[in-house]
């Protein structure tokens, strides 16, 4: 299978330590709380509400997708293109324009975008070093974003779901700050919504037979790959050797190769593994659904 996220999905590191069991970190690659398949590029082709507005919020998707690292971001919604929502799915009217395979559409319209005069409690020190609370004014913006996103198929992640910001700023500060506070908030949020989360998984190795300490140490050593071809041949000479079976499981994992470690995983659990064993299966298995719903493949 296919793995563009390799390079940035799976690093591995051994951790010996006395009394404890041999394990090892896989870095792996799960979607956001809102699944978008392969993308990797967002596309704002438009929206509604005052001008102004929509322009800050292009700029501050720019600044905040930089500032992040994983998405890039295209700005086109001054081409004339619009977008049409019906339930679930999206339509690009106005032009010619397609999305790419891992490009995703924005449409993001601004409901709300004001601020009034509140008050705000702060805390305070008196001159004994006591503190107490103190209302003092402030100025509360409010922003309220409709967000739709989608893939090239009009396949809608999101269908006019709403992010919403709050912040309070000086009264001496300008009014449009505070609304431009909570807008970076609601962007915020919105973008921790679809970007894919790096998870770090500790899996035990199997270290009770002394023969396959110097491939171990050598994986540990960064030699993955050697590892693997020693551990192979290994257990080639000892086919009934139910360790050898599970540590070239979870070495194969650790190279981003989630089939072939499932079915190492499979074997060592026919040659009557232990318990845990079955929990690293699983835990591969995870992964291995994981990596398919990023991957390109799973998005068409």
């Amino acid at each position: 299978m296919s793995k563009p996220w390799h390079s940035i999905a799976l690093t591995l590191a051994l951790t010996l330590s006395t009394g404890c069991a041999t394990t090892m970190s896989i870095r792996s690659m799960q979607p956001g709380a809102v699944p978008i398949g392969s993308a990797k590029h967002l596309v704002l082709l438009g929206g509604e509400g005052r001008r102004s507005a929509r322009e800050f919020v292009g700029q501050a998707l720019v600044q905040q997708c930089r500032a992040q690292g994983f998405f890039s971001f295209e700005d086109r919604s001054e081409e004339g293109l619009s977008v049409r929502i019906a339930g679930r799915q999206a339509s690009i009217e106005g032009g010619s324009f397609t999305l790419a395979p891992e490009q995703a559409g924005l449409r993001i319209d601004v409901l709300e975008w004001n601020a009034e005069r509140g008050e705000a409690e702060v805390a305070c020190t008196d001159a004994n070093g006591q503190q107490y609370l103190k209302r003092v004014p402030v100025m509360n913006g409010h922003a309220l974003l409709a967000v739709t996103l989608f893939d090239p198929a009009g396949r809608a992640f999101l269908a006019e779901s709403e992010y919403e910001g709050w912040a309070s700023t000086p009264t001496s500060a300008p009014r449009e700050e505070s609304i431009e506070c909570a807008a970076r908030q609601a962007i915020a949020t919105f973008l921790n919504d679809v970007t894919p989360l790096q998870v770090v998984t500790r899996v035990r190795l199997d270290d009770e037979d002394s023969g396959q300490d110097a491939f171990l140490e050598s994986a540990a050593r960064g030699g993955t790959a050697q590892a693997v071809h020693d551990l192979e041949t290994y257990f080639q000479q000892n086919p009934n050797n139910a360790s050898a079976a599970y540590n070239l499981a979870v070495l194969r994992e650790a190279t981003g190769d989630f089939r072939s470690a499932l079915e190492w995983y499979d074997r060592a659990l026919a040659l009557g593994g232990k318990d845990f064993y079955a929990q690293a299966r699983a835990g591969c298995a995870r992964r291995l659904s994981a990596a398919e719903a990023l991957s390109a493949e799973s998005a068409r």
